[in-house]
C-alpha cells in the first residue's frame, strides 16, 4: 500500500500521506457492548483541484472483514461525518482498500467523487 501511495504522490493524486503508527489517531467504536479504539492504517492528504478545500482521507487497507472490523469501519464513518459537521478540521473521508494493486485508481476516483460540501 505504501508503494502505491508513493506512486500516487508522484502522479499528483495525493499531496502526502502518513502511516498512523504512533500518531495516536484512535477512533472510538463499540463492539459487543464494549468501547474500543480503532487505529486506521494511513492518513492521506488528497490533491484537490484549485479552489477546492483540502480532503484528508482516513485509509484502511483490509482483506478479510469480520464483525468487529465492520464495527470499526462504521465507527470511522460516523467519526468522519461528525468531523465534517463540526467543520473546523477541513474535509474528511473514509475509505477501505481491499486490493492495494487498485489503490491508485481508487484514489483518483475518490478525489473526483467527493464533493466539497460533503465527504
Amino acid at each position: 500500500a505504501a508503494f502505491r501511495l508513493e506512486q500516487a504522490a508522484q502522479q499528483g493524486l495525493i499531496r502526502f500521506y502518513a502511516r498512523n503508527e504512533g500518531m495516536d489517531l484512535s477512533i472510538p467504536y463499540e463492539f459487543l457492548g464494549v468501547d474500543h479504539g480503532y487505529e486506521p492504517d494511513f492518513l492521506v492528504r488528497m490533491a484537490t483541484p484549485d479552489g477546492e478545500p483540502d480532503l484528508t482521507l482516513v485509509l484502511e487497507v483490509k482483506g478479510f472483514e469480520d464483525n468487529q472490523t465492520t464495527a470499526k469501519h462504521e465507527g470511522a464513518r460516523r467519526w468522519v461525518r461528525a468531523v465534517n459537521n463540526w467543520g473546523k478540521l477541513g474535509r474528511w473521508a473514509f475509505h477501505v482498500c481491499r486490493n492495494p494493486q487498485m489503490l491508485e485508481r481508487e484514489l483518483a476516483y475518490l478525489v473526483q467523487q467527493t464533493p466539497a460540501s460533503a465527504a
